[in-house]
C-alpha cells in the first residue's frame, strides 16, 4: 500500500512541475510578443527608447525582459518567467521566449 501511495506522489509532483513549466513558458511566449510590438509602436514612431517600452511591457506581463536590441528597424527581445513550482526542491531554469516586431 505504501508503495502505491509514494508512485501517486511521485507522480503528482512531477505533472505539476511539469505543468508549472508548461504556464511558465506560454507566459514568456506572450509576454514576448506584447513586449515586442510596444517597443516596435514606439520605434516606429520616432521615439528614441522603445527598449523602455518593452521592459515595462514585459514587468506588467509578469516577466522580465532578458535582452532588447533595436536593429534593422525591428525589436528582438527576450523575456524569461520563473516557473511558480518546482519539484523536490529543484530549481528550474527560467522559461525564456524571444519575439521580434517592426514594420515590413
Amino acid at each position: 500500500m505504501m508503495t502505491i501511495v509514494a508512485v501517486v506522489v511521485a507522480a503528482t509532483t512531477t505533472a505539476l512541475a511539469v505543468g508549472s513549466a508548461v504556464v511558465a513558458r506560454h507566459r514568456a511566449d506572450g509576454a514576448a510578443d506584447l513586449a515586442a510590438l510596444a517597443g516596435a509602436e514606439l520605434l516606429v514612431r520616432g521615439d528614441p527608447q522603445p527598449c523602455a517600452a518593452a521592459a515595462r511591457v514585459a514587468a506588467e506581463s509578469g516577466a522580465r525582459l532578458d535582452s532588447c536590441q533595436v536593429a534593422a528597424g525591428t525589436v528582438l527581445v527576450v523575456a524569461a518567467v520563473e516557473p511558480g513550482w518546482s519539484a523536490w526542491g529543484l530549481d528550474m531554469p527560467p522559461a525564456r521566449a524571444s519575439a521580434r516586431a517592426g514594420p515590413q
